[in-house]
């Protein structure tokens, strides 16, 4: 045995020598091997292994039992009741044949009225005697051919149901050949080939599944059961069909034709008979009992087995045809976990587009549809247009499947409720790749958690990535405030909302909801064709005085396409550029202008402009001059009026940069080394830093500034021009709170800190926090505007996180929880001008819609500790947005309430929570508000690269960017409108402006309205008004307690923190 086994593998196993053609394959001259073959093995390899002869066998097989079933029943319509009626012979005046008669309703059960002569001997002319005997010879020595040449025990296939049938039918005719005359018309039950012919078509089905496709689908398989099920029951009424018309031949009472027992079968099958028909002797009753019982247990088996299938096929989905993919346009959405909101998502903003009306969207999952899902696929709105299919995109059947090759696109969506996103964008990866090598002209739309991430997907169309847009929005909002909210509305498809609206604030933001970014070429569009050969500023702001739409950007289109002449997407390239017939416009409008309807009004101001250029140009000078003035004196004062306080982030440069167009600043080839001692450059400034800006003490004197491309881990990347240092951080100087030799200012005790801190709080490093410190590090924000950043990590950032942050200055990372108070104090939350909350990885254990508990309790204390800190969070589920600073007992936090309740039934939008004032002030966030921009960028293909440009996560030579002012009392007082800014902004700066960001202070005291009470109030007023005389409220008193208690916890944590106490009292 030991001789035999070599590293365990069977060497007696390799040794054996079958003899079979298998052996014979292996070799690789074909003349050798068939001259070493026996005759039978040859006949075997035409018979079983050649698969085009094995169809064709049984494609015989199939077609010889239909005619010979065909045959008898063209021998039944010939055969005449005169041939045997007497006895078996004709009746004459000589015969003695007695019919018996019937005294029992006319019927009889004497077995010898059954004429055994009728039943052992039919007519049968010559020519079909001699028809079925070769039909009859062929099929027969084929059988006993394929049993000679086949493998194992032929005793087995000797005994099988199919050789024994094809005995019954075929081998009596081969007796007859031997007394032709006598046994000619001997009786053979030949219309049980039917049986074979199914069984031949089995063994189609089987062969064209081995031949065709490697995997059979479950509808294949469905069609495939259902047909043979067809087939078993026109086998079974055939059989019984043609048996009982053969024993009636044998009554002399009640002989059947063929249709007369079609009749009888059917009507017996279907119901409990009708009587008019039935047999009269005992052989024929015998066999309809036996035919019945023979149905009642084979067909309710095979009825069972297509139900199972048929439930299989309902969790595995559907198919989508070929002929109907030809015909119709499809999109496939490929996801682990198909969520009802996601797929809503997607299915309103997808169809929202009227082009996409006809277009078939199929849902590719792995798992199973829950209820919810069951729900919107029933939906007629849905129905006829969404097909779902339970499948893999790593499979090619599954892709198959769905027409891939013919779909115009495929949506490759990362699963909402994740644990483990990088297990997740491997995932994505690998269906990615799949579908690339399935089908690789298919444009795919794909959406990943991680930037490191993008590198393997880069050969997609577009890519969305979460960490990118997510902290490049988190800190875009800390500069300017509900930027969130701006880009969630533009990347949304809604309808602007003009309902019963309280407040005046709600109906200018709910009108003005549904403005979107739609594109035009010049040289076609109504509203910028005449601005050819104009600057773009000047287009912008007469095209907004005369149709209220906002021109934001241009796409310059090359001449010549090359990789060197590529088109370039450019928001407000500044006066020098000079619209051309051939570039794309992209403008801000309610709707695009395909579909604007142009009003007289509209026209007649058209032509006033032309009429008046002089005059508008003379007032454009004095309001450039007015509004020069007015930035000019901003510089000189200090504005502390809370109630002008919009926002403390000013962009824009300080002095004489604020006159400087954004445009003119270009990315120098050698980056500019900035000394941040106060020399000449500095000193002319600093009478005009206020608490906004940033004091350069001396002791920063070690930290010289540069401007250029920050250092990026991440391929591909674009390089914006950021504020670096010119000299790497050491580590030490990285930690805040912890002081070093090189740094003495990075803790909160430092003087220097008055409401510049930024704090972002997340669970673990991740390398889309290099989007959150660029934008913060922009060149065109101003050295003296630069925030420190502090970055709270739950857990030890790795070394490439401490490489990231030591190129960038005033970039600090500390050890804390955002639940732990001290923590909290020691990164300086009551000197900080912003907090952001980055969510927290979901548990998959807990509820979907609980995913965020953990990020909205400790905000929700954080609110409660600090309520004058700036929160900005992050969270998964859009509807949890009404827990964020959440107030039960607030009468305008309900009325809000009640009216989300109320878009929700009428809004096509998923954005019914766009009242909820914490979504509307910036102060909350959620990734998958970022689906939508995906989505969109099927129709509009330029979107994400727009989005990127607007957030600063991309930049464009000659490209503007963000920037803010503050609006004050001079401004408004100069500017009454909107308009009138628009014009002064165009024309001084050559900024566009695209959106106002207003606050407003609000009484904490409910304004208890009539309108507003509901009907439970109502049956309580009586009690309430009874109450009201003897008792007064305790609810201020018990507030102002709490109030008390928080300082006093606070002041004590910052005492033993060792942080002087006196900046909290200020701050509350």
């Amino acid at each position: 045995m030991a001789a035999d086994v070599c590293d365990g593998i069977d060497l007696k196993w390799m040794n054996e020598d079958s003899g079979d053609e298998d052996n014979a394959v292996s070799l690789p001259a074909k003349k050798v091997m068939q001259q070493n073959l026996s005759f039978r093995e040859r006949i075997r390899r035409i018979v079983f292994r050649n698969s085009k002869a094995r169809l064709g066998g049984t494609v015989f097989d199939m077609v010889v039992k239909v005619v010979m079933c065909l045959l008898y029943i063209g021998r039944v319509m010939i055969d005449e009741y005169e041939e045997y009626a007497c006895g078996g012979i004709p009746c004459d005046e000589n015969s003695t044949f007695v019919t018996p008669k019937n005294e029992d309703d006319g019927m009889a059960f004497s077995s010898a009225e059954v004429n055994w002569h009728v039943l052992l001997w039919i007519y049968r002319p010559l020519p079909l005697w001699i028809a079925q005997v070769l039909l009859a010879s062929a099929t027969f020595f084929k059988a006993l051919l394929y049993i000679l040449v086949a493998k194992g025990n032929r005793c087995e296939y000797f005994t099988q149901p199919g050789f024994f049938l094809e005995f019954t039918c075929s081998f009596p005719f081969l007796i007859t050949l031997g007394y032709h005359e006598m046994l000619k018309d001997l009786y053979v039950p030949c219309f049980l080939n039917c049986w074979l012919a199914k069984m031949a078509l089995e063994r189609f089905f089987n062969d064209i599944h081995m031949r065709g496709q490697r995997f059979q689908t479950i509808s294949v398989t469905m069609s495939q059961q259902l047909l043979l099920l067809i087939a078993t029951l026109c086998c079974l009424i055939f059989t019984t069909v043609c048996g009982i018309q053969h024993i009636q031949r044998a009554s002399s009472e009640k002989p059947l034709t063929m249709f007369e027992s079609f009749y009888f079968v059917i009507v017996t099958f279907s119901t409990v008979g009708y009587g008019d028909i039935s047999p009269d002797i005992w052989l024929g009753q015998l066999f309809m009992v036996l035919m019945i019982c023979i149905a009642i247990a084979f067909i309710p088996r095979q009825i069972e087995i297509i139900a199972s299938t048929w439930a299989e096929k309902n969790r595995a989905g559907g198919e989508y045809g070929r002929r109907t993919a030809r015909k119709q346009k499809h999109v496939v959405v490929c996801s682990k976990v198909l969520t009802a909101d996601a797929i809503m998502d997607f299915l309103s903003e997808f169809y929202a587009h009227p082009k996409l009306e006809h277009y078939i969207v199929i849902l590719l999952s792995s798992t199973e549809l829950d209820s919810n899902m069951q729900t919107i696929l029933r939906d007629p709105k849905w129905a006829n247009r969404v097909i779902f299919m339970r499948g893999s995109a790593l499979k090619n059947v599954d892709l198959r499947r769905c027409r891939m090759n013919d779909a115009e696109a495929c949506f490759i969506l990362a699963p909402g409720n994740c644990s483990n996103k990088d297990q997740a964008d491997q995932h994505t990866i690998l269906r990615s790749w799949a579908i690339k090598d399935f089908s690789p002209s298919c444009n795919q739309y794909i959406q990943i958690f991680r930037a490191e991430n993008k590198m393997h997907v880069k050969f997609a169309e577009h890519v969305v990535c979460e960490d990118e847009f997510k902290y490049a929005l988190l800190a875009n909002n800390c500069l300017y405030p509900g930027l969130s909210t701006l880009v969630s509305l533009l990347v949304h498809t809604s309808a602007p909302y003009d309902g019963n609206l309280a407040s005046e604030w709600m109906k200018l933001y709910g009108a003005h909801s549904g403005n979107e970014i739609y594109h035009i070429q010049l040289g076609k569009s109504v509203f910028f064709k005449e601005y050819e050969g104009k600057s773009f500023t000047e287009a912008s702001c007469e095209a907004h005085a005369i149709y209220g739409v906002t021109l934001m950007g241009v796409m310059e289109v090359p001449e010549s396409e090359s990789l060197a002449n590529k088109p370039k997407l450019l928001l407000n390239p500044g006066p020098q550029y000079i619209l051309k017939a051939t570039d794309f416009c992209f403008y801000l409008s309610f709707t695009k202008e395909e579909e604007y309807v142009f009003k007289p009004e509209k026209t007649n101001i058209k032509k006033e402009k032309q009429d008046s250029h002089s005059s508008r140009e003379q007032s454009y000078k004095k309001m450039a001059e007015n509004l020069h003035r007015i930035m000019d004196a901003h510089l000189l004062e200090d504005d502390f009026d809370g109630e002008e306080s919009v926002f403390n982030t000013i962009t824009s440069q300080v002095g004489e940069e604020y006159s400087r167009a954004a445009r003119s600043l270009h990315v120098p080839d050698t980056p500019d080394v900035l000394q941040p001692s106060l020399d000449e450059s500095d000193a002319s400034h600093r009478v005009h830093i206020t608490k906004n800006h940033l004091w350069l003490y001396e002791d920063m004197g070690h930290e010289e500034f540069i401007k250029g491309p920050p250092p990026t881990f991440l391929t591909g990347s674009r390089k914006t021009i950021c504020h670096l240092v010119k000299h790497r951080r050491n580590d030490c100087c990285l930690l805040w709170g912890e002081q070093c030799s090189h740094v003495s200012y990075k803790h909160v005790n430092d003087n220097r800190w008055q409401h510049q801190l930024i704090i972002i709080a997340a669970e673990q490093f991740c390398l889309g926090l290099y989007n959150f410190i660029i934008p913060l590090r922009s060149e065109f924000i101003s050295i003296k505007s630069l925030s420190p950043i502090i970055i709270m990590l739950e857990n030890d950032p790795d070394d490439i996180f401490l490489e990231t942050i030591a190129q960038f200055p005033m970039v600090y990372w500390m050890k804390g929880k955002m639940k732990n108070i001290d923590d909290l104090i020691r990164a300086g939350i009551t000197k900080s001008s912003h907090v952001v909350v980055v969510n927290r990885s979901s548990n998959m254990d807990v509820e979907e819609v609980l995913v965020d508990s953990d990020t909205i309790v400790a905000v929700q204390m954080v609110f409660k500790l600090f309520p004058h800190t700036n929160i900005i969070t992050e969270i998964s589920k859009t509807s949890n947005m009404k827990f964020m600073q959440f107030e039960p007992h607030d009468e305008y936090s309900q009325r809000i309430a009640r009216l989300e309740k109320k878009l929700s039934e009428s809004m096509k939008s998923s954005l019914t929570h766009i009242f909820r004032l914490p979504f509307a002030a910036g102060n909350v966030f959620s990734g998958s508000m970022l689906d939508t921009l995906l989505y969109q960028t099927f129709v509009k293909g330029y979107l994400i690269k727009f989005v990127r440009l607007l957030l600063g996560i991309d930049a464009e030579q000659n490209s503007g960017h963000l920037s803010s002012i503050k609006v004050k009392r001079d401004i408004q007082r100069k500017y009454r409108t909107y308009g009138d800014l628009y014009k002064g902004l165009c024309s001084v700066t050559g900024e566009v402006p695209i959106a106002i960001y207003r606050t407003e202070v609000r009484k904490r005291t409910p304004d208890m309205d009539e309108t507003d009470q509901s009907d439970n109030n109502n049956r309580t007023k009586h009690n309430a008004r009874m109450l009201k005389k003897t008792s007064f409220s305790m609810k201020p008193f018990y507030e102002r307690a709490e109030q008390n208690d928080i300082s006093d916890l606070i002041r004590n944590r910052l005492k033993s923190q060792s942080i002087d106490t006196s900046h909290y009292s200020k701050y509350t």
